[in-house]
């Protein structure tokens, strides 16, 4: 068996401040003091290794700013004290490093600065790219730079670490995560990075080559481009220990645990212990021990637990259900240790199994360092409903469980940044937290993912190739979101190439009906519906209604941005073959019995995917969107949207005018709900992920389709404000926006609307509701309209 090693720390996690600009110039590649990235001396794919680098100081530094990465990853000390964390994931092309003070941690005489880096190899996640096991630490200073990396650092492999190779069995669904952790502790050498450990008996560490960055020749340097890290550095907060809801094998009852779990497990003895943690989870579980001396303790993580027919159903559920997941396996020395898995394990139930030897275990605490990217909710949306406001809450929980490094797909069996999920965090990131640099990191990554035929990868950082055509649509239509919600030309540009570079891709594939042929690659639309594979009809014979509309869409958004950046060149061309795929289309296409657009010209199938792609591609007047959006509300004969999709759906029926309808078609998230479910999953009751990004867009729906915000000129530089209330009879909401806050209430009777908006300095807008459109200023003011 193929088995992970793990990671053990005896300390909480710290994060240096955000990583700071690093400017590397060439010539400095032939400075002796630019730092070499270094491995162990003979090269090793995969491992846990150690390097340590001992310096004295004449007087404690008031700074001492070091910028580190390594491949894959690694944890930095000084003086045992944990400082940094990385690198973000990345590409070869885009490779990061974080930027920490050391001083803090310093002081006059002897010191120590110590890395734990580790590589999983063939083993590793597939979000996980790799050259080989490298580290790499660069001095700002003069006198920083006494510790860049080179052959004087000492170096060690962990030999008590192994890979713990998971299979789809195992696991409970699907799963490219990666490898977990199993360590014996006799042999790690701890205390590896203290200043009184002996390194005598270590290597010293083999340079690879000087540090690299974009624009410099390769040769010259390492296949590392690196760049500082464009993102803020990882949220982390002791959680409280999870509640215990069975034990065997041990004189230790669920009554009797009050929060604090100090239990010890006698010789020859097998004990197991299930905890629930009541809600989703994501971080570094931490379990304390000691004695136990020839132990065995296996740390099993799940989001639910499985049913006799190995189905997940009441995630609330427990008894008569059996767990899978990943696991940890950690063998104890008979010492008091803490040991912690090497990357962040995602769960609400856990089971710990212990066999002990011939001495008794102790074990004292066990408890999860809450990890993620540090979103804030800066907005707000109350509506009275209780209903709704599980549904925010639950939407937040979803967000903040798949962003990390990286926007994820989810968090537990793959933790990729698909193209697809990530449009739609990236809105509500920019609604509800502001922040939009992990939106801009995921546009620069999905940029770097583009293949030599013209089409991005389905998901960035990947090392692997997967490719969806649609995918690649639907990231112009991101960037295009980025240009309406931030002013920020001089980054939009920079991907105004690869952009035509995609839809050439396309154009080159409409065929003589003025349809999109056959199309190759895997064309996901949406999952768990009646579309094969979740792709719609038409892709392998050619004429799919469906992403002949999507590329219309997304040349018509692709029209906005040539002319806003003042590249005519294509402009009339995109222009002409939207215009073709949309007539052609509804020739071919539109059934006048059925008032409704077939998934291809024989008419055969019908979906609410095409009708709300149609009007969002304005391919119909205002009256008549309105007819199609009813229409497919109510013909429940039409191919359903499931979660994913209904984002498109809800902002079709936005623009139709019956966005009031979103608040009546929410009952797939109240039935979650009413599941036990804590966050949102990737399908339904049986869904393998339980927490699946692009099931949150209730969060932005709320705000810019209930409470109307939106932007109405590029950058958001002025506002529309529409709202569609269904029934609610008062609300209040607010949003960030690059100004300040937007708030907004509303009262509204069988008679009257009242409206009280407040825009920040400097904003101004519209404000729309039935026919009426009023103006709206900086500041605040009351609307009354008349029903």
């Amino acid at each position: 068996m193929n088995r992970i090693y793990i990671t053990f720390i005896l300390f909480l996690i710290t994060f240096s401040t955000i990583a700071q600009p690093f400017v590397r110039l060439p010539e400095q590649l032939n400075d002796d003091r630019f730092a070499e990235w270094i491995g162990p001396a003979a090269v090793v794919e995969t491992g846990v290794f150690y390097f340590r680098k001992a310096f004295d100081l004449v007087k404690k530094p008031e700074k001492f700013v070091v910028h580190v990465s390594a491949d894959n990853r690694y944890r930095l000390f000084v003086n045992g004290e944990k400082v940094s964390f990385g690198p973000a994931i990345g590409d070869i092309q885009l490779w990061n490093y974080e930027t920490v003070d050391l001083a803090p941690h310093l002081k006059a005489g002897r010191n120590i600065v110590a890395a734990q880096v580790w590589n999983l190899g063939p083993y590793r996640g597939v979000r996980q790219i790799t050259v080989q096991t490298a580290f790499i630490l660069q001095g700002e200073s003069e006198q920083s730079q006494l510790i860049n990396t080179n052959d004087t650092w000492k170096v060690k492999k962990d030999t008590g670490y192994y890979f713990l190779h998971l299979d789809y069995s195992t696991v409970g669904g699907g799963y490219i995560a990666g490898a977990t952790d199993s360590l014996i502790a006799k042999a790690h050498p701890w205390g590896w990075e203290t200043l009184r450990f002996d390194d005598t008996s270590w290597d010293f560490a083999k340079k690879i080559g000087k540090g690299n960055h974009s624009g410099l020749d390769t040769w010259k340097g390492t296949p590392w481009f690196l760049q500082a890290s464009p993102i803020l550095p990882l949220e982390q907060k002791k959680e409280k220990t999870p509640a215990l809801l069975s034990v065997h094998g041990v004189a230790f009852e669920p009554d009797q645990y009050n929060g604090q779990l100090d239990v010890t497990i006698p010789p020859n003895q097998k004990a197991e212990m299930l905890f629930d943690n009541r809600v989703l989870t994501m971080g570094f579980p931490y379990l304390v021990v000691s004695g136990g001396k020839g132990s065995k303790i296996k740390i099993q993580y799940q989001e639910a637990l499985f049913n006799e027919n190995g189905q997940k159903d009441n995630r609330d559920d427990w008894r008569g259900k059996t767990m899978k997941g990943y696991y940890d396996i950690w063998m104890p020395d008979g010492e008091q240790r803490i040991f912690v898995p090497l990357w962040i394990r995602v769960f609400r139930y856990v089971k710990i199994t212990v066999e002990t030897g011939s001495e008794a275990l102790n074990i004292h605490d066990f408890y999860n360092l809450f990890t993620a990217y540090p979103l804030q909710q800066n907005a707000r949306f109350e509506s009275g409903k209780n209903d709704l406001k599980r549904i925010w809450d639950t939407s937040w929980r979803t967000v903040r469980l798949c962003a990390l490094e990286t926007y994820m797909d989810c968090p537990y069996y793959e933790q990729i940044q698909y193209i697809g999920d990530t449009r739609i965090q990236s809105l509500i990131s920019l609604y509800v937290d502001g922040d939009d640099r992990m939106m801009k990191n995921a546009i620069r990554q999905f940029n770097n993912s583009m293949q030599p035929m013209g089409l991005t990868k389905s998901s960035h950082p990947n090392n692997s190739t997967q490719i969806i055509p649609p995918f690649s649509l639907i990231y112009i239509n991101m960037l295009h979101d980025y240009h309406m919600h931030r002013s920020d030309s001089a980054f939009i540009r920079n991907f105004i190439p690869g952009m035509k570079f995609i839809l050439s891709w396309f154009i080159n594939r409409i065929d003589e009906t003025g349809m999109l042929g056959p199309l190759p690659y895997w064309n996901h639309i949406d999952g768990g519906t009646l579309f094969t594979d979740g792709s719609p009809p038409g892709i392998t014979e050619g004429n799919s209604a469906h992403m002949s509309i999507l590329l219309a869409y997304t040349l018509d958004h692709a029209v906005e941005l040539l002319e806003f950046y003042d590249d005519p060149c294509d402009v009339d061309i995109y222009r002409e073959r939207s215009e073709t795929l949309k007539k052609s289309t509804i020739e071919m296409c539109f059934d006048n019995d059925r008032g409704l657009l077939a998934e291809t010209p024989d008419k055969n199938q019908f979906s609410q995917h095409t009708q709300s792609m149609a009007i969002l591609a304005d391919m119909f007047d205002q009256k008549q969107a309105k007819l199609v959006a009813q229409t497919m509300m109510e013909d429940t004969t039409l191919i359903q949207a499931t979660l994913y999709f209904r984002f498109y759906l809800f902002q079709a029926l936005d623009k139709a005018g019956l966005g009031d309808l979103m608040l009546d078609n929410l009952d797939n998230w109240k039935f979650f709900l009413e599941k036990g479910f804590t966050t949102f999953p990737e399908h339904g009751l049986h869904s393998r992920s339980d927490c699946h990004a692009w099931s949150a867009h209730p969060m932005y729906d709320f705000l810019s389709i209930t409470c109307g915000i939106k932007p109405s000129g590029i950058g958001f530089e002025t506002v529309l404000i529409s709202p569609q209330l269904g029934n609610l009879a008062r609300t209040e909401a607010s949003m960030p926006h690059p100004l300040g806050t937007i708030e907004v209430r509303y009262e509204q009777s069988e008679r009257n609307l009242d409206a009280w908006i407040t825009l920040p300095k400097g904003l101004t807008g519209t404000f729309k509701y039935l026919d009426q459109r009023i103006p709206i200023q900086s500041g605040e003011q009351k609307i009354t309209i008349k029903k």
